[in-house]
């Protein structure tokens, strides 16, 4: 198998398949910050665009293993979002199964990731709520569709790369929680509802002043659309911990995220989907410490700590966001009204 980050292979691959042409200037970047895949940006003259490739063993700390032909369900995604989303998504060039790579749209070298910004304290309301349509909008559209059901009935890669390293890995570090993980489980993987991300993360989305790139879509899979709520999310209430001044801030927005998605969903009956997404929001806020993937910029002992009792408290007695935004800030001697509401 031809691997894409030697430069004179990938070079010949690409002249072979008329994908460059003999003489251009081409430029490859090899880029970082993946733990799944090998990614190398082309820059070209004309369009440039994205080569990506599986792992088998994951980047990460702890041995993590998952079957390279993700790939494959993450090109049918991409071109499956081209269809309901195509003003949010790259489009797609070329595939090739038997490399497990495939080829897509590069995003301006001005666009910046969504998590950089939200690190920064640089909150887009608008940036936001766009993002939460582009969720519903394939939430919505692909609940209603046997097509999509059918291509991406495949749970394994979901369960190899989050149920395992984070709810069964979070399962065996908190025993009392077991049961209460297990009927979690049972719900992301009975409940067929529509298709789920699986990936839906800010590290995941760049933004520029004209539109969204949504990118990784190796997990996807027909499942429970609390998945993507709960794992994105998670995320607001990581930068409240990391940020602490900002906290409000991270919450109101989180806040803001869950009306407009909302706004834009009938398939589902919206009070249970809050309540399903809290709770399993709780455990991956958990996973974010104690799992396969913790999140690389809660470092301290005592963040870690507040994750454990914040993630506990919301468990015992959050079921809207606006519980959990009270839980967040309650530790703070503080109290927030989000406006945005649903």
């Amino acid at each position: 198998m031809i691997d894409i980050n030697n430069k004179e292979s990938l070079h010949s691959y690409l002249l072979d398949r008329h994908l460059i042409q003999t003489g251009e200037h081409v430029q490859y970047t090899s880029l970082t910050g993946g733990v799944s895949c090998k990614v190398v940006r082309v820059e070209r003259k004309k369009r440039s665009f994205v080569v990506k490739q599986a792992l088998s063993k994951l980047n990460v700390k702890d041995d993590w293993f998952s079957d390279i032909r993700r790939i494959l369900i993450e090109k049918d995604c991409l071109i499956a979002l081209n269809e309901l989303i195509p003003e949010a998504v790259p489009d797609f060039v070329h595939s090739d199964d038997e490399q497990y790579l495939y080829v897509m749209e590069a995003a301006p070298l001005e666009a910046e990731v969504w998590k950089q910004q939200l690190l920064a304290g640089r909150l887009d309301f608008q940036v936001t709520e766009q993002i939460a349509i582009a969720l519903a909008t394939v939430h919505q559209h692909a609940a209603k569709s046997k097509r999509f059901h059918e291509r991406f009935a495949n749970q394994q890669i979901f369960k190899e790369l989050r149920i395992s390293p984070y709810l069964e890995t979070v399962k065996e570090k908190h025993p009392s929680l077991q049961a209460m993980i297990d009927e979690t489980i049972a719900l992301l993987l009975e409940q067929r509802l529509t298709l789920v991300h699986g990936d839906f993360s800010p590290k995941n989305i760049l933004v520029t002043k004209k539109r969204l790139y949504l990118l990784d879509y190796e997990v996807a899979h027909i499942g429970h659309p609390a998945f993507d709520l709960a794992f994105v999310t998670t995320h607001f209430l990581l930068k409240s911990i990391n940020e602490k001044k900002w906290a409000p801030a991270y919450l109101h927005l989180m806040q803001c995220f869950i009306a407009s998605y909302f706004k834009h969903i009938d398939f589902i009956d919206r009070q249970q989907l809050e309540r399903e997404t809290v709770r399993l929001l709780a455990f991956l806020f958990l996973a974010r410490v104690d799992g396969k993937s913790p999140a690389e910029y809660i470092t301290a002992a005592e963040d870690k700590a507040l994750i454990r009792e914040l993630s506990y408290e919301i468990i015992s007695s959050a079921v809207t966001f606006r519980d959990v935004q009270h839980v967040m800030l309650k530790k703070r001697g503080g109290s927030y009204e989000s406006i945005c509401d649903y």
